[in-house]
């Protein structure tokens, strides 16, 4: 079948690639998906020597087309004709150019992933093709047992520090024909993103609790009395408290918690802050 298409291909343009460079010294297309499902594709070619005619035929109908020769802007005809567009550019006298269009209707969905299709034709000799296939930030190839993440298998998958990419070479030849596939989907559905915040709120709050009992400071016993243990415990729960509060929360008499928290102040354990009438207890 892939046959069949190629030879139409190349009996509808046969005469457009007569003055076609002879020979390409690399081919390179790089498809940038986005999440709108757009494919946005670049071809940069370079040739042996500087030419002054250019043909070229795309198997779509470009949006946005633009034609470059470095930096500079060139002026080319192009036509749809119902099966792709024709390209001829003229007096460009450079030995590279550059292709650059929107396709819709190449990105589909299945079985809930994303898949990118398309087709090249070989139909000038050149040294090397290069394919690179750049997914829409956040998302990752398709992990499934079911189906490989992208094809032919003979890609590597890479990344850029931004997005992940799908990269082919080949060595072709004339009439070769690669259908290129890649399967994809978002890095986090929405399942998995419920999931992986209730893993946070529960992570932060075993962090959480995990800091508080670690900042509560721990009564050692260092030659300690049961009545002392038990005025710093109270000291240690609220960090600063008034001796009126260890009294009410010990049982202590007033005259034992003063003599006890002048003690442990002596020690260095306690200091006591003069508060009114009485005295507020802070930890040391």
């Amino acid at each position: 079948m892939k046959y069949k298409i190629l030879f139409l291909v190349l009996l509808l343009v046969a005469p457009a690639f007569a003055s076609l460079p002879s020979k390409y010294e690399s081919w390179e297309v790089n498809i940038y998906l986005d999440e709108n499902r757009v494919a946005e594709e670049i071809i940069n070619i370079t040739f042996p020597e500087k030419a002054d005619i250019f043909n070229f035929y795309l198997l779509h109908q470009p949006r946005n087309l633009e034609i470059f020769s470095g930096a500079r802007k060139l002026k080319c005809d192009w036509k749809y004709d119902g099966a792709g567009t024709l390209i001829s550019c003229r007096n460009f006298n450079s030995s590279n150019i550059a292709i650059k269009y929107k396709i819709f209707g190449l990105v589909t969905i299945y079985n809930n992933y994303y898949v990118f299709s398309d087709r090249y034709i070989i139909t000038t000799p050149t040294d090397e093709f290069k394919l690179k296939v750049f997914l829409p930030k956040g998302y990752i190839l398709a992990k499934s047992e079911e189906i490989e993440p992208f094809l032919p298998l003979g890609g590597i998958q890479k990344t850029n520090g931004r997005v992940i990419y799908v990269e082919w070479n080949f060595k072709p030849k004339v009439g070769e024909v690669y259908d290129i596939s890649v399967f994809y989907e978002k890095s986090l559905r929405t399942d998995q993103f419920l999931v992986f915040i209730f893993t946070c709120v529960i992570l932060f709050g075993l962090i959480g609790v995990f800091i508080y009992f670690r900042r509560q400071p721990k009564i050692v016993d260092i030659g300690l009395t049961k009545d002392e243990k038990a005025v710093l415990n109270v000291v240690a729960t609220h960090g600063k408290v008034s001796q009126k509060k260890i009294v009410k929360e010990t049982g202590l008499s007033k005259a034992q918690v003063s003599r006890i928290a002048k003690s442990l102040e002596e020690r260095g354990l306690i200091e006591r802050r003069r508060k009114g009438r009485s005295y507020e207890i802070v930890l040391k």
